[in-house]
């Protein structure tokens, strides 16, 4: 009998199923022009059928349709079949409680990026729920590092607007950090005096 609980989820490989995802997703819904003999149109009504579909059925139905993004002859074949063979993972991700419900144009990016977490979830063989939440803390920590850079003395960029000083420390110039920055809870000490 083997170990019980919570399996380790290799997130390196869970990262590169969800953008792969994303893009075939993406593509579906938005087209994209990659060169001249690959102008891969958009798919947007067989989208539409994909997100209202309510049956396995419909789901393999818009797979063996598709004339670019999951066609296996244009090169899609695993995702064709992994999409197609997974039908009833699919449904329950867009029966999620989660699921961005309002067809309002700003929720479809919304909307493509949690069916990426999901397959990418469901390519592993772990729970939607469990692709979800690890991909969600990984994009949101990368976005934090992106929108919101901080200096090596751990204050953000708009700190060290006067000449370079920052306003809350000794720290006389900005220098990235590159995303390395470290919140501890009060109390406890930091990671980088640890190491």
């Amino acid at each position: 009998m083997g170990l019980r609980g919570p399996q380790p989820v290799n997130q390196n490989d869970l990262e590169f199923w969800y953008g792969a995802w994303l893009r075939i997703f993406d593509g579906m819904c938005n087209g994209r022009y990659i060169r001249t003999d690959l102008d891969f149109k958009d798919e947007h009504d067989l989208w539409r059928r994909l997100l209202n579909a309510t049956i396995s059925k419909e789901v393999k139905a818009v797979c063996d349709e598709s004339p670019y993004w999951l066609n296996p002859k244009r090169g899609a074949t695993m995702f064709h079949d992994l999409l197609s063979g997974n039908a009833k993972g699919f449904l329950a991700a867009i029966q999620d409680r989660r699921w961005p419900k309002s067809d309002r144009p700003t929720n479809q990016g919304r909307r493509i990026r949690f069916l990426a977490r999901s397959m990418a979830g469901i390519t592993m063989g772990i729970s939607v729920r469990t692709a979800q939440d690890l991909l969600a803390k990984t994009e949101n920590k990368k976005l934090e590092a992106v929108y919101r850079p901080t200096c090596i003395c751990g204050h953000r960029e708009r700190d060290h607007k006067d000449k370079g000083r920052c306003k809350y420390c000794t720290c006389t110039d900005y220098q990235y950090s590159g995303g390395r920055e470290w919140d501890s809870p009060e109390g406890l000490p930091d990671e980088a005096s640890t190491r």
